[in-house]
């Protein structure tokens, strides 16, 4: 499935929607978590479970100073997120990390999209660039392992 997040009209659906989209990893992460057998395989999935924290704490300040109100929690997404982890326990260990490298496709593309936008400051832009930097170390990471 491909996200339509990073193609809205405004910067403050685009902040609000990124974030949406980091909590939804955050819940996938936490179902991957919870069913790996490999202990190292955890580790790594907490680790990147953290970027996305990071990437949520960095976009909020953004969004709460254009709009005040920030998302504090998963949209509908979510559930297609965690359900393609949960699906993918029969497969064991390697298609949960296949599962979560797709969530992770998904969400590097948001942010690609996001940061190659003209409408952002160059703090900002930093911000977005180094979340997409994240999503593709985490992908490139499980594609290796899975």
């Amino acid at each position: 499935m491909v996200t339509l997040v990073g193609h809205e009209g405004n910067l403050t659906d685009l902040l609000w929607n990124l974030i949406r989209l980091d909590y939804d990893a955050i819940d996938a992460y936490d179902a991957a978590i919870e069913r790996l057998e490999d202990t190292r395989a955890q580790e790594a999935l907490a680790s990147f479970r953290k970027d996305h924290e990071r990437h949520i704490s960095d976009l909020t300040p953004h969004l709460r100073d254009m709009r005040g109100d920030v998302p504090t929690g998963s949209g509908p997404k979510s559930l297609l997120t965690q359900g393609k982890v949960k699906f993918a326990n029969i497969g064991g260990d390697s298609a949960i990390l296949t599962a979560m490298a797709t969530n992770e496709v998904e969400t590097e593309s948001a942010y690609r999209t996001a940061s190659a936008r003209t409408d952002i400051d160059d703090r900002l832009r930093a911000k977005l660039e180094k979340a997409m930097a994240d999503e593709a170390r985490h992908k490139q990471w499980m594609k290796e392992r899975a």
